[in-house]
């Protein structure tokens, strides 16, 4: 019996490494207070964004800018998008980009300042 992926999570998850030693300094961190830190330390967020359009291979999590929005999720082998949440600001989407390449789970900020959907 296969196992089901968790709430947020595709099919085939793999845990992503990342590269930046002070993102993975404050993956330990309850979601809130790292939202809050990639706030203070927008530096740490800029570079996971540019570590995520460094990456050259799939099955892959990503995190990327859309106009004035971010989005976060999952680009298969296939080249088709999963579990992807959209954001206004970067530190929320940072914060999730962290939280799920990681498999810690994903980031829902208080605020409305997301949406959930599959592209």
């Amino acid at each position: 019996m296969s196992k089901q992926p968790a709430e947020g999570f595709p099919d085939g998850f793999r845990v992503q490494i990342i590269g930046l030693a002070a993102a993975n300094a404050l993956a330990d961190l309850p979601p809130s207070e790292l939202a809050a830190r990639l706030r203070q330390q927008p530096e740490i967020a800029e570079a996971l964004l540019s570590e995520s359009y460094d990456k050259r291979f799939t099955p892959s999590s990503f995190i990327e800018e859309q106009g004035k929005s971010f989005r976060v999720g999952w680009f298969t082998t296939d080249a088709k998008y999963q579990c992807v949440q959209e954001f206004s600001d970067l530190a929320d989407a940072a914060a999730d980009y962290l939280l799920f390449s990681l498999g810690k789970g994903r980031w829902k900020p208080p605020a409305a300042a997301h949406t959930a959907s599959d592209y």
